[in-house]
């Protein structure tokens, strides 16, 4: 639980685990398929953009029964009329015939009239007639010829919506041997006049499910979570439905010019009355229906709520004509581990935008520009027949960076708490705010990296304090010191500093730390700022001499020990303490100067401060300080001697270039 906790800390580890754990949640809410029913809605937006209106195919005729027939032949029409219509049809030498009237009773009832239409119906091999499989029989007069009989069953998604969004190829369950389906049987008889190959398909190791090619294009069976779909009833051979043409038909008028759009080319009293041209039929698929308003037949698909069944049929054969004549394949889906790579990948990239991108201003832009791309591979897709999965990797990716953008946000909060626990009240500003940019490099397990770095360490330490102490009470005291310590620590603040500990009447600062310098150019400026620093806790103690006099308090004065050079930096302590602290010679170095300003010999200007610098810390200074040269001393525990300065105070005027 301990290395969990601490991965989790890793913002790039929670982000890997977030979206690990949001994907299964998408994947599991799919698997019960709460998200079918918005992938079919961007299926069927897709669907209606990719649809013309007023597209129409010249290779298909709809013979309507309208609402001036109905009031002229009467409805349903006769047996007697019917076989009229179907013989001035199939004199016009149309293709196929494909009689979209259910006829497994005599019209009218008493059978006077049905001899007519066997006899049409045995006489006139173009026609085709339907039968509602477990619903409606198809008429007597055909029972010795089954291939002329074929199913109008069209599939419709009543688990989701009860919309229309499949074509079936043929009917499998609920009769003996497999039926065609009424659009396939009509665009079969057309293939075969045009001479276009049609045969069935083998599909490696399924001998018993073939599939049909038209030409050169093979159909695939739908299956039961193809695309969007999920555990659909899939009992037959289909396929998915472009529904791009014929959406209308035109009617012709008398003088045999084309007129206003209608849902039908000509009408059933054009055919009986001999209005329509000798060659408008020739070579044609031929629908008989209804098309009267009067008459319900509303059928909700993608492209229109109410369409009717006989337009549906008409796109369907248009669909199976496109694909066996042009090679227009039917619409593809991905397999199951395709789609969880798909929804993967979205929502892990939903996650490393969040994680890359932290400011809300440059999320959200980026955020609407991925989900964005996501539309656009998906439509494009869409154009070149294969279905994507929007709605799942489009809601993967944008909880998962909503989560990853919360968890990323607490992780800062702990991580500033932390970082404020560390430094509080030992770092400026400015020393703070880069902690935090940088922050990844120091923090580990709630202890700073240790990490090696060449820094400028300050010692300060009074002179004679014992004296003063045994002459005061202790509470005097304290409130001596605390005043001492107030007005001096706080100019390691305002130089960028960071005291890294009280000794007794002692300071220690680092200047340098606890970010570490990659530039010379900035090592340089920690060693001036310490040397500033100094000379302000000079000015602020003589300062603060001049106020305990008029009080009546004692007066003191201080040493300063300064030196730069390389050294470790990190926590160390307990596990319930910790401190940050700085290790090595360059810290001894710089006590024992301090310590040394008592063999200094003191002149008025460096009474109330002597500010001892090593030869290191000199050499970076660039002139920037009146100085003078100590020479070279011996300090306590060094075996060698190094070069010492005194400093005096900063040269007048501006800096040296």
């Amino acid at each position: 639980m301990r290395a969990l906790r601490k991965a989790l800390h890793r913002p790039s580890v929670a982000c890997a685990i977030i979206s690990l754990l949001v994907l299964a949640v998408v994947l599991g809410v799919r698997a019960q398929g709460w998200l079918q029913r918005p992938e079919l809605i961007a299926y069927d937006l897709l669907i209606k953009w990719n649809s013309e209106p007023r597209s129409t195919d010249d290779r298909l005729v709809l013979v309507g029964m309208t609402e001036d027939d109905l009031v002229n032949y009467g409805f349903p029409l006769d047996d007697e009329k019917l076989a009229t219509l179907l013989t001035k049809l199939d004199a016009l030498e149309p293709c196929v015939i494909g009689l979209d009237l259910y006829r497994d009773l005599p019209e009218p009832r008493d059978r006077r009239l049905y001899p007519q239409l066997e006899t049409a119906l045995q006489k006139l091999k173009r026609v085709i007639a339907i039968e509602r499989v477990g619903f409606v029989k198809a008429p007597q007069a055909l029972a010795a010829e089954p291939e002329r009989i074929v199913a109008n069953n069209l599939p419709k998604d009543f688990t989701v919506d009860g919309y229309y969004r499949r074509g079936p190829l043929a009917i499998e369950t609920g009769v003996p041997e497999p039926m065609y389906a009424f659009s396939l049987a009509l665009a079969l008889k057309y293939l075969e006049s045009n001479q276009v190959a049609v045969e069935p398909v083998e599909v490696p190791g399924h001998p018993e499910a073939p599939l049909i090619q038209l030409g050169k294009t093979v159909f695939p069976r739908l299956t039961r979570d193809a695309g969007g779909y999920v555990r659909l009833p899939v009992a037959d051979y289909e396929y998915l439905a472009s529904y791009e043409a014929p959406r209308r038909f035109r009617v012709q008028d008398p003088r045999g010019q084309y007129g206003r759009d209608t849902p039908y080319d000509y009408s059933f009293g054009q055919v009986l009355e001999g209005r329509v041209p000798p060659d408008a039929l020739r070579g044609k698929i031929v629908f008989v229906a209804t098309v009267m308003q009067s008459i319900k037949d509303s059928n909700p698909t993608p492209i229109d709520d109410n369409l009717r069944g006989v337009q549906i049929h008409a796109m369907l054969t248009h669909q199976l004509l496109r694909a066996a004549i042009d090679g227009v394949k039917p619409m593809s889906w991905w397999p199951e581990w395709a789609e969880i790579l798909w929804i993967a990948g979205f929502t892990v990239a939903g996650g490393a935008l969040s994680l890359g991108l932290r400011s809300p201003w440059r999320l959200a832009p980026a955020l609407g520009l991925l989900l964005g791309a996501l539309h656009l591979v998906v439509w494009q897709s869409f154009m070149h027949g294969t279905w994507l999965l929007l709605a799942a990797p489009a809601i993967g990716c944008f909880v998962t960076a909503t989560f990853v953008t919360s968890f990323t946000a607490y992780l800062e909060r702990l991580e500033r708490d932390a970082m404020q626990g560390l430094f509080s009240r030992h770092v400026s500003t400015k020393v703070a705010d880069a902690l935090w940019a940088e922050r990844e490099q120091f923090l580990d397990g709630g202890r700073l990296k240790p990490q090696r770095l060449t820094a400028t360490v300050l010692f300060t330490d009074l002179k004679g304090f014992s004296t003063i102490s045994e002459g005061m009470d202790p509470q005097s005291l304290l409130g001596w010191i605390n005043e001492y310590m107030n007005g001096i620590a706080r100019h390691v603040d305002g130089h960028n500093g960071m005291v890294n500990a009280y000794i007794g009447d002692a300071i220690m600062a680092v200047f340098g730390a606890p970010v570490a310098r990659t530039r010379e150019e900035d090592i340089d400026q920690d060693a001036i700022h310490a040397v500033e620093c100094a000379l302000a806790m000079r000015r602020e103690l003589k300062g603060l001499n001049v106020g305990w006099a008029a009080r009546g308090m004692p007066t003191c004065a201080m040493r300063v020990g300064i030196f730069t050079g390389p050294l470790v930096a990190g926590s160390i302590g307990s596990a319930e303490r910790l401190e940050f602290t700085v290790l090595g010679d360059t810290t001894n170095t710089a006590a024992r100067l301090e310590s040394a300003g008592k063999e200094v010999e003191v002149d008025d200007r460096t009474r109330e401060c002597t500010i001892l610098i090593g030869d290191a810390t000199w050499k970076r200074l660039h002139g920037r300080f009146v100085t003078e040269l100590v020479g070279p001393m011996s300090l306590k525990g060094k075996a060698n001697q190094i070069i010492v300065h005194s400093v005096i105070s900063a040269v007048p005027g501006p800096p040296p270039s």
